[in-house]
């Protein structure tokens, strides 16, 4: 007799839940990047406030889209190329909205996504920390409303890659240092490759990070196996930013002749900073009064924090809150070498790495979940120095560098001055609002030159100065750009390859000017090929711009090939 016995229910399927649920992050990433492009559209178009290099980066897209000669080489190799390379697809959208090219807003957008990404990023790294939800959402809060973030958040340039990439890099080497896992390792080394492609800087963050890797593999391993560690560890951190300086300096040297067009061009940054520091000087007194009141303007727990992070790590017996020293602090530790020795500007916005640096450090004193029970260091008081730290980050902090940023010393770059004329405040030792007149005079030119319909090639630009005239013309292919293959003899032999009109330029930078270099007298006489047709001031309120039209020399006026 066959007996029939019920069949146990199966077992429900538990699914993992996500903590927290995921599309809580994607909201939080939609809306950040909303906030920050809003944010960089409303400066540009209602206050015509925007930060020229942010521009220009557009620029560099632009030519190698819509220029005479498109090639994606067009974009240049003086800077890194992921921050222009992102802005093509968005200005794909420039039939339907044209201000994404004529007023740079696809760089604006593309800085917006990599900002609220690092807000992203720190909110993994608080899950990662098992940081509660009220600490991790003030954490995010610390960086995210930062006014600093906030304000170059949708300006087009490129320190928000940076500190994307950063986080990216300090998360993983957190989550090794804990695990040993090799994957983190691995992920941290291409957060630090794609990071090349964003800004140089992450050469010294690369360095930071293999020699703490370095040191923690040295201690971890014992025996023969020690010096295979080291290589293989080492090797896995560095290989991609290896790999990715490598294959930049050939295209450049095959392309343009340099290894390194930001040293050796003269384009480059070496040869502007050399040329602005000829101009000024300031005692060793003055250098250091100003690199620690924007260090502290940036961040003003900075100090606290690398004390605490340095105290931690000897106490716990743990190297976790060294990592955002070895990465970030790398970084700051370059931008204030550079600004002492002259090697770069001293602008403000090379600090904000400070900012994410004290909100990692903070959440690295958390203990996760995962720790083990026989640490010394007591978890409860770990988590309360972080607490306080970004409590400290978020109340005092916040105002501190909302008031400083207006501060024209310390704010001391044409977007921050822009905002300061917004509330009234004066950003210069001038009156002179030139931070608000910027790209007026490029449109209006540009609007003269569309007027006369002319063919293509038939305006010959330098467009290290005209980069916004390029922008704002709505036939930009009636220019002959730098980066078109037919340039050299375009400017050796205008009268004879249908050029039309030269616009030249007069802003200081005729050492590092294609078309000055050529014909020296230009500005000022026509050098015997141009006549001058029209004459136009700059944001300063003086003449920068004058159009000639172009004549065919004389056999005495007629310069050498």
């Amino acid at each position: 007799m066959t007996t029939l016995v019920e069949a146990p229910a199966p077992p429900a399927v538990v699914r993992p839940r996500s903590t927290p649920a995921r599309w809580r992050g994607c909201l939080l990433f939609g809306l950040l990047t909303l906030l920050y492009f809003t944010v960089g559209a409303v400066l540009m178009l209602r206050y015509n406030i925007f930060e020229g290099d942010g521009v220009f980066r557009v620029a560099g897209a632009t030519f190698a889209m819509t220029s005479r000669d498109p090639h994606l080489a067009a974009i240049g190799f003086v800077w890194n190329p992921l921050p222009t390379l992102i802005a093509i697809p968005i200005l794909g959208l420039s039939d339907w909205w044209p201000e994404l090219r004529t007023h740079g807003l696809a760089g604006a957008l593309q800085s917006a996504l990599f900002t609220a990404g690092s807000a992203l990023m720190i909110r993994r790294i608080a899950l990662d920390r098992s940081a509660s939800d009220l600490w991790r959402r003030v954490a995010v809060a610390c960086f995210a409303l930062n006014p600093v973030i906030i304000a170059y958040g949708g300006s087009g340039m490129s320190e928000p890659g940076m500190l994307f990439c950063l986080l990216w890099c300090t998360r993983y080497l957190l989550r090794w240092i804990r695990s040993a896992h090799v994957g983190d390792l691995a992920w941290a080394g291409i957060a630090l490759g794609v990071g090349y492609l964003v800004r140089y800087e992450m050469i010294v963050a690369a360095a930071g990070a293999a020699g703490l890797v370095v040191v923690i593999t040295v201690i971890r391993s014992e025996g023969r196996a020690r010096t295979n560690a080291v290589v293989l560890d080492g090797l896995i951190v560095t290989f991609p930013i290896a790999t990715a300086f490598a294959l930049w300096a050939l295209a450049g040297w095959v392309v343009e002749g340099h290894l390194f067009s930001q040293l050796s061009s003269q384009y480059g940054n070496a040869a502007q900073v050399q040329q602005a520091l000829a101009q000024e000087s300031a005692s060793l007194h003055e250098q250091w009064w100003n690199i620690d009141q924007r260090l502290l303007a940036m961040q003003p727990f900075l100090g606290v924090a690398v004390f605490g992070a340095a105290a931690h790590s000897v106490l716990t017996r743990s190297a976790e809150a060294l990592a955002p020293l070895a990465t970030f602090g790398a970084v700051l530790a370059f931008s204030v070498w550079g600004e002492y020795s002259g090697t770069t500007f001293g602008f403000v916005r090379y600090y904000v790495a400070a900012i994410p640096m004290v909100i990692v450090i903070a959440l690295a004193f958390w203990r996760p979940a995962s720790s083990a029970s026989q640490e010394k260091w007591p978890k409860a008081l770990s988590s309360r120095l972080g607490a306080a730290l970004t409590c400290a980050s978020l109340f005092v902090a916040i105002p501190v560098t909302a008031v400083s940023m207006l501060n024209p010393v310390i704010g001391n770059h044409q977007l921050l001055f822009g905002i300061s004329s917004l509330f009234g405040r004066s950003s210069t030792v001038t009156d002179s609002p030139w931070h608000r007149r910027g790209f007026i005079n490029e449109r209006l030119l540009a609007d003269y030159l569309d007027r006369k319909n002319l063919p293509d090639g038939s305006v010959l630009i330098e467009t290290f100065n005209t980069s916004l005239l390029f922008l704002s013309s709505e036939n930009p292919k009636q220019f002959a750009v730098t980066s078109d293959y037919d340039f050299k003899s375009r400017l050796n032999r205008p009268w004879e390859l249908g050029v039309k009109y030269i616009v030249v330029t007069q802003s200081g930078n005729a050492s590092i000017d294609a078309i000055n270099q050529r014909y020296p007298t230009l500005w000022d006489d026509g050098a015997g090929i141009g006549k001058l047709v029209h004459s136009s001031q700059g944001a300063f309120g003086k003449e920068d711009f004058r159009i000639y039209r172009v004549l065919e020399p004389t056999d005495d006026e007629r310069p050498p090939r």
